[in-house]
C-alpha cells in the first residue's frame, strides 16, 4: 500500500462526515451539451396515472352549470364557486398523488452524468401552472455561459438589443442544486438604436468569497456610433444574486475597448470600421472575464464587478492565428468549427504548510491548421497556452506536440479498437484538467446525412495517441448543430440524485 492511503487511514479517513467534505470539493471533468431540454415531468406522471378524469375538466364543469338554467349572474358565481371546489379536488386527488410518485422517483435516481468522450446532457424537469405564460416559451434553452458547475440559460429569444422580445435567463448552480430566474435587460436600457450584440454567451462569474454560492451575470454590450456600427464605447450590465445591489441589472459604462480595426477596402471612402465578434465568454479567476473572438482575440476584464469605469485589454491570438478576411464576402463563417478557447484553474498545495496557494490561471486555445488546398490528412491539430492573463507581459506559448488527422486515423485505438474508416474531425475542445488533451467531433455524411455523427475522441496532442472513443449509434444527428463544451462539476453534483430545485424545477442530468 502507498505512503498516502496509509497516511489517509491513519488520520481518519475513514470517517464519514470526513469522506463527504472530501469528495464535495473534488471536481470532475465533463462534456456538456449547450441544448437542454424541457420536461414537464407532473404532466407525464398524471398521463401515466390515467391522465385527468372529465369530471375534473374547465369543459365539464362549464357544461354543467350552463345547463343548470340559472340566471347570468347567478351562473357566474356558480362557475366561480364550481371551479375552486374543483382545483382543490384536483390538486388533492390529482397532483398531490402524482407529485408524491416524482419526489419518490428523484430520491432513487441516480446521476447521469458520463465520463468524457461521451457527452452529457442536462435536462430541466418543469411544472407550469395550466394558466401560467410560460407555457408559451420553447420547450429547451440554450447553455451561454458557465463558470464551473454555475451554468446561465437562455430561454426563449433572449437576446441583448431585442428589447421587444420576452426572454429570460435561467441560472442553475448544480452545485446547490438551485435554480434562478434573471429576467432580460429593461427596454428603455438597451434598444436597437442604442447598442449592438458583441457575440454569443455571457460572463458569468461564481461569488466564491464568503462561499454562499451566489453568482454575476455579466452583460458586454458596445454602443452604437453614428452610422449604427460598433464602437469603442460599451455598456457592462451586471446581475447579482446576493450583495447590495443583488436583483437587478446594474449598468456601468466602461473605458474605451481596445478593437481591432477592420482592414480597408479599395474605393472604401468611408474610415474603418472595428471588427470583433464574441464567440465565447469565460471567467478567469473571481473578478476577471474574457471575451473571446476566435478569429481575432479576446478583449480581458481584470476588476470586472469591482471598477466604477471597469478597463479592457486586447490580448490578440497566438502568431499565424489570427483572421483578418474570413472570406471575399467578410462572413466570418463558424470558428468553433475548427478552434476553441478555455481557461484552466490550477491550484497548488504549499508542502510545508499543506496549504493551497492562490490559484494559476491558464488561457488555452486550440485550432486545426490546414484545409486550406491541403490533403485532409495533413490537418494539424496545435495548442497554445497563455499563462495568467490578468499579467500583460504574459506571451502565447505552443504547445509541446501536434498531430495530424492522419497521425489520428493510424492510431491503433482508432483503426483497431473502434473500427472506424478516416472520418472528418470538427469542434475541437480542450479539456480544462488535462493538458494537451482535446477532444473532438467525428462526422460521417457518407450516408447522405447532414450533420451525421460518428464518433467522439480523446487525443493527447503531446503523445500523440488516441485515449478513447465512443460511438453514436448509426444514423445519429443533432440538430440544432453540435455545440459541447467542458467544465467541471464538484463530485456532489455528480453522485447525489437529481433533486426538486424549487417550486416548478427538477434538475438532474441525462436522458
Amino acid at each position: 500500500m502507498d505512503d498516502d492511503a496509509s497516511r489517509g487511514r491513519n488520520n481518519g479517513s475513514d470517517d464519514p462526515t470526513i469522506m463527504a467534505a472530501a469528495a464535495a470539493t473534488m471536481v470532475e471533468e465533463v462534456l456538456l451539451d449547450r441544448y437542454v431540454m424541457f420536461e414537464d415531468e407532473l404532466s407525464m406522471v398524471i398521463q401515466e396515472r390515467g391522465g385527468t378524469p372529465e369530471s375534473l375538466t374547465v369543459e365539464f364543469v362549464e357544461e354543467e352549470i350552463f345547463a343548470s338554467g340559472l340566471r347570468p349572474d347567478e351562473m357566474r358565481a356558480a362557475v366561480q364557486i364550481a371551479m375552486e371546489q374543483v382545483m382543490l379536488r384536483y390538486r388533492a386527488d390529482i397532483e398531490a398523488p402524482a407529485d408524491a410518485i416524482l419526489r419518490q422517483r428523484k430520491a432513487s435516481r441516480p446521476s447521469a452524468v458520463k465520463k468524457p468522450p461521451e457527452m452529457t446532457t442536462l435536462t430541466l424537469r418543469v411544472s407550469w401552472p395550466g394558466d401560467s405564460t410560460w407555457r408559451n416559451f420553447p420547450a429547451s434553452a440554450f447553455i451561454a455561459g458557465a463558470d464551473g458547475d454555475v451554468l446561465a440559460l437562455y430561454v426563449g429569444p433572449c437576446r441583448p438589443g431585442l428589447a421587444a422580445s420576452p426572454g429570460f435567463y435561467l441560472v442553475y448552480d448544480a452545485r446547490a442544486n438551485s435554480v434562478a430566474v434573471v429576467p432580460p435587460l429593461l427596454p428603455r436600457a438597451v434598444t436597437t438604436f442604442s447598442h449592438c450584440c458583441i457575440g454569443t454567451g455571457v460572463g458569468v462569474l461564481r461569488l466564491r468569497r464568503g462561499n454562499d454560492g451566489g453568482f454575476a451575470l455579466v452583460e458586454l454590450l458596445p454602443r452604437q456610433d453614428t452610422q449604427g456600427r460598433i464602437s469603442t464605447a460599451a455598456t457592462l450590465f451586471t446581475w447579482r444574486s446576493s450583495g447590495p445591489d443583488a436583483g437587478r441589472w446594474v449598468q456601468t459604462e466602461t473605458a474605451p475597448l481596445p478593437l481591432p480595426v477592420e482592414p480597408p477596402y479599395e474605393d472604401d471612402e468611408d474610415p474603418p470600421g472595428y471588427c470583433f465578434c464574441a464567440d465565447t465568454a469565460f471567467a478567469a479567476g473571481d473578478n476577471c472575464l474574457c471575451w473571446a473572438d476566435l478569429l481575432q482575440g479576446m478583449l480581458v476584464c481584470d476588476h470586472v464587478l469591482a471598477d466604477d469605469r471597469p478597463e479592457f485589454r486586447f490580448v490578440p491570438l497566438p502568431p499565424g492565428c489570427s483572421v483578418v478576411d474570413p472570406d471575399a464576402e467578410g462572413r466570418r463563417g463558424l470558428p468553433d468549427q475548427y478552434r476553441s478557447m478555455c481557461c484552466v484553474e490550477r491550484r497548488e498545495v504549499d508542502d510545508d504548510d499543506n496549504r493551497e496557494q492562490r490559484p494559476q490561471h491558464t488561457i488555452k486555445f486550440v485550432t486545426m491548421v490546414g484545409g486550406d488546398g491541403r490533403p485532409i490528412n495533413e490537418v494539424e491539430f496545435v495548442t497554445w497556452t497563455l499563462d495568467e492573463p490578468r499579467d500583460p507581459r504574459s506571451e502565447w506559448k505552443r504547445g509541446a506536440g501536434s498531430m495530424t488527422l492522419g497521425d489520428i486515423w493510424a492510431d491503433p485505438t482508432y483503426k483497431d479498437e473502434l473500427g472506424l474508416p478516416p472520418l472528418p474531425a470538427t469542434h475541437p475542445v480542450l479539456s480544462t484538467v488535462r493538458d494537451d488533451v482535446v477532444y473532438l467531433e467525428l462526422v460521417d455524411d457518407g450516408g447522405g446525412v447532414i450533420g451525421g455523427r460518428c464518433c467522439m475522441l480523446t487525443v493527447d496532442l503531446a503523445r500523440r495517441r488516441v485515449l478513447s472513443g465512443c460511438k453514436f449509434p448509426p444514423g445519429s444527428t443533432t440538430f440544432p448543430l453540435p455545440d459541447v463544451f467542458a467544465t467541471r462539476l464538484h463530485h456532489a453534483c455528480i453522485s447525489t440524485p437529481q433533486q426538486e430545485v424549487g417550486s416548478n424545477f427538477i434538475a438532474g442530468f441525462g436522458p
